[in-house]
């Protein structure tokens, strides 16, 4: 999400390509239900695409089995127990779950926007035929680029209010397990697996919390401070690691 933020021309450009990629495809299969699914899945796929592209926000991203082939220094296999016993994870967590629910508004609006005037695709594209002449596949390819455009532009308009409610977003990732190699980090999350490389950039900061057991490589955009929280049994262990390794600074 961070990358949504703070690439936002670069994300606006990507929906344009997914934009004029399903204009195409419904001028040729026309309104029925499989273009709904297809859509569906294009929209699916398009935004799990651009989370992988993104790369990482706190250094290079690698392959996580080249990662694996160093030497392992430290291994998480579990950290949800540890999160749970951190009695303060809420509040640092309520700023961006107000941005999320700010995107999920917008996400509502646009899906009814998307169900609603789906069924006036074709009386568009008449409309447009009366103008610029009798191709039905350039007549249905303009209405669903228009239909398709006014989506994107309310989630566009979405996403810009949500940035302005919250100021400065923070956005914290805390994968639930990970391992440090001398080459570098893995993190697993529910659905993905990253590596990131060693040594991290010079712009990555670090902090340490003993008390509540873990330790954050920090990253500081011009509208969000992206985290990345490691939940640690032996965090200072693990901070050691990361200043010797990843050759960072507090």
């Amino acid at each position: 999400m961070s990358y949504m933020v703070e690439q936002r021309f670069r994300s606006m450009m990507l929906n344009q390509v997914y934009v004029i990629i399903y204009s195409v495809l419904a001028a040729f299969i026309g309104i029925n239900y499989m273009l709904f699914i297809l859509v569906m899945i294009f929209i699916a796929v398009s935004m799990f695409l651009q989370s992988y592209l993104s790369g990482s926000p706190v250094g290079k991203k690698v392959k996580a089995d080249d990662v694996l082939r160093g030497k392992r220094l430290y291994h998480e296999h579990e950290t949800r127990s540890i999160q749970t016993k951190d009695k303060q994870v809420m509040a640092d967590f309520q700023e961006q779950s107000k941005f999320s629910m700010y995107n999920m508004i917008g996400m509502f609006i646009g899906l009814i926007y998307f169900f609603v005037f789906f069924k006036y695709v074709p009386a568009l594209s008449n409309l447009l035929m009366a103008y610029i002449g009798s191709n039905i596949r350039l007549d249905f390819f303009l209405a669903f680029l228009i239909y398709f455009e006014v989506y994107f532009v309310i989630t566009i308009l979405n996403m810009e209010w949500a940035v302005r409610k919250v100021k400065r977003l923070p956005m914290i990732n805390t994968p639930s397990q990970y391992t440090i190699t001398d080459r570098g980090i893995v993190m697993k999350g529910l659905v993905t697996t990253k590596g990131i490389a060693f040594p991290l950039p010079r712009d990555i900061n670090m902090t340490l919390n003993e008390e509540r057991r873990f330790v954050e490589l920090i990253k500081e955009g011009k509208r969000t401070i992206t985290k990345i929280r490691f939940y640690s049994k032996n965090p200072r262990r693990l901070y050691d690691i990361f200043k010797k390794y990843g050759q960072i600074r507090e």
